[in-house]
């Protein structure tokens, strides 16, 4: 019987099951080599997790102990310019800010927004000077004129029923009353429902009116000083001026009508006339009605002079 020295072939080997014990064996180690792999991971996670802790609380405490907590940082002068937006005691109120907190603790962000909410401030500047000092500087809507909630312009002047407006149609409540918001023109004749402070104007007949006011403004060497302006009717405007003079405008196109309202002004001053009211909606021979004078008092007898007497100087 002779014995055969060959090797097995590979069908005989997978028969004899040696093929699944290799791809076994090769399987668990694969098996140990990603536990060991998985192992490492988590051990590295770990310690750079140890490690960014123990730096976090070493800086925390670093900069809580120089910085935080270090009473040169505190608080101990604060500049205002407010623009008359507001006093300084009511800055400290909105913002919340405390002499004497330290000023890495003072939210700049927080009090920057609630400055910006105010309708009145249109821009705000917020700076943290070190050591112990912030300068706060506020910027206020120019206005230029009132708004009234009452539609009659003969109502007594309340500032309390009305609003201010801006150049752009931005209604605000003034905090302080300034002397100079009491020489701006009243805008009569709004729809009450279309005034709401820290919003814009709504209505074509408002924002016609801010036109007229921002033309007039612009006119070289103007003699046009507005009071008050009536936009109930709709179709036209009727302002009344610093001479009691009532004008009747177009709603529409008012640089040419003011340009003739400054030739009917211009030709008063210098003749000593005075315009009762004029109506530039007639483009052509516009109506004018003049103050009438009253004659001069007819003189009944003549007084006669009283005798002054002289007065001599002693030597």
């Amino acid at each position: 019987m002779k014995l055969d020295s060959q090797s097995p072939s590979p069908k005989k080997r997978a028969r004899n099951g040696v093929h699944y014990l290799n791809v076994k064996m090769r399987a668990k180690t694969a098996q140990r080599k990603r536990q060991r792999l998985f192992g490492q991971i988590c051990m590295l996670s770990l310690i750079v997790a140890v490690s960014c802790g123990l730096i976090w609380f070493g800086l925390s405490k670093a900069l809580d102990k120089f910085f935080f907590s270090n009473p040169a940082y505190n608080l101990s002068e604060l500049t205002l310019q407010l623009d008359g937006v507001m006093t300084h005691e009511d800055l400290l109120e909105v913002a919340g800010i405390q002499v004497g907190a330290n000023i890495f603790c003072i939210d700049i962000a927080g009090i920057d927004r609630k400055l910006r909410e105010i309708p009145m401030v249109e821009d705000v500047c917020i700076e943290r000077i070190m050591p112990d000092r912030i300068e706060i500087t506020l910027a206020r809507r120019p206005p230029v004129a009132w708004v009234s909630k009452s539609a009659d312009s003969s109502a007594d002047y309340d500032p309390s029923s009305m609003t201010l407006v801006d150049d752009s149609g931005f209604l605000m409540k003034p905090r302080i009353l300034q002397q100079e918001f009491h020489q701006l023109p009243i805008i009569y004749g709004a729809n009450v429902e279309k005034i709401r402070e820290g919003s814009l104007l709504e209505g074509e007949d408002l924002k016609n009116a801010l036109t007229l006011l921002r033309e007039a403004r612009s006119q070289p060497k103007s003699l046009l000083v507005i009071r008050s302006l009536n936009i109930s009717k709709g179709y036209c405007i009727d302002a009344l001026t610093d001479q009691n003079t009532r004008v009747k405008f177009a709603s529409g196109d008012f640089s040419s009508q003011l340009v003739k309202l400054q030739r009917l002004l211009e030709h008063c001053r210098d003749t000593g006339r005075e315009i009762e009211s004029v109506n530039l909606m007639v483009t052509k021979n516009t109506p004018v009605k003049f103050v009438m004078t009253a004659p001069p008092a007819p003189i009944l007898g003549k007084q006669k002079p009283t005798p002054q007497k002289s007065k001599t100087k002693k030597n």
